[in-house]
């Protein structure tokens, strides 16, 4: 393990996710040493000038430093698989090692959708062992579609463990004498743009015999994955560094939500947009008509299960009657 006054921070976000990101940032800062120099290389490529307003206000409100690198987006095809779930944005990670400055020998990039809630030296300082990065087993990847199955049959037949992208600690001294954005692009074109997490698949397809797998219940948790398992709020507030909302976010409200995005909020609590955020978030709740609809099934089985009861206790009865008769 070495250990260091730097610590190096990547994050790739569009104008949407930027009260998200400002809130993620604020969970870091707050569970930092103080006299630690945090640098955040912010990849980006529609924020406005008041996003980067308010995006340097809370970095530099701790005393750390903020780069703002702007990402021309014609460096990826028009073939790179994107959706309302993946974002461009999620490409631009593939760059670091050919953009950031000589003297970034490692960095550690974390989705916007985490909550940092404890200290990042230990996991910061990880010895790479002679690895391109350090990241954490997906904790989901048991759920792979068929067709992913078929992307990654030769790894799976040799031990493979498929790693979520959304923490990674990159060891950039190294990759940047040996990787590039076009090798990326021509695994993806090789598998044909067929990919299910686009950029995840990419970089377990070409590192997958050179990472490190650290403990995702400390460092990458899945909220929901920890909520289903029976691993609640406390626990790991208490217990854990790294907590991911990957799928359904604390701030929709648009599902049924669990006690552990408390933590979220938690830390949302703490910056300007608190109020706007749970107001758009109650809004969304009473509104959403997929809840009325589910407790409308639940009514309905209630009473067919009543008239059921009321059945069977009718039939008891009478099979006590002609016993006693």
């Amino acid at each position: 393990m070495t250990s260091t006054d730097k610590m190096y921070i990547a994050i790739s976000l569009n104008s949407k996710y930027m009260r998200y990101t400002y809130v993620m940032l604020t969970s870091i800062f707050e569970n930092q040493p103080k006299d630690l120099d945090i640098h955040i290389y912010l990849l980006h490529n529609d924020l406005t000038d008041q996003d980067k307003e308010h995006l340097q206000n809370v970095v530099g409100s701790y005393n750390g430093t903020l780069h703002l690198l702007q990402i021309d987006t014609s460096l990826f095809p028009e073939s790179c698989p994107i959706s309302n779930e993946w974002s461009l944005e999620i490409y631009f990670r593939l760059l670091l090692q050919d953009i950031l400055p000589e003297d970034v020998d490692r960095i550690l990039y974390l989705d916007v959708d985490i909550i940092v809630n404890h200290s990042l030296e230990e996991l910061y300082n990880t010895d790479f062992e002679g690895n391109m990065l350090c990241a954490c087993a997906d904790a989901f990847c048991g759920t792979f579609p068929d067709f992913r199955n078929k992307i990654f049959k030769e790894h799976l037949e040799h031990g493979f463990i498929y790693f979520n992208s959304g923490v990674m600690l990159l060891n950039i001294a190294c990759m940047r004498e040996k990787y590039h954005l076009e090798d990326y692009l021509i695994i993806a074109e090789s598998l044909d743009y067929k990919l299910v997490a686009p950029d995840q698949d990419i970089l377990n397809y070409m590192f997958w015999q050179k990472v490190k797998i650290l403990d995702e219940t400390k460092y990458n948790l899945f909220a929901k994955w920890a909520y289903q398992h029976d691993i609640h709020y406390k626990e790991v507030k208490e217990q854990v560094t790294i907590v991911h909302y990957i799928g359904y976010k604390p701030w929709s409200g648009e599902f049924v939500h669990y006690d552990i995005e408390q933590l979220w909020w938690d830390y949302a609590k703490k910056t300007p947009f608190y109020i706007e955020l749970m107001e758009e978030f109650v809004y969304e709740t009473i509104n959403f008509s997929e809840v009325y609809s589910a407790m409308e099934t639940i009514k309905n089985e209630k009473r067919m299960l009543k008239e059921e009861l009321a059945k069977s206790a009718d039939l008891c009865q009478r099979l006590l009657q002609l016993v006693q008769g």
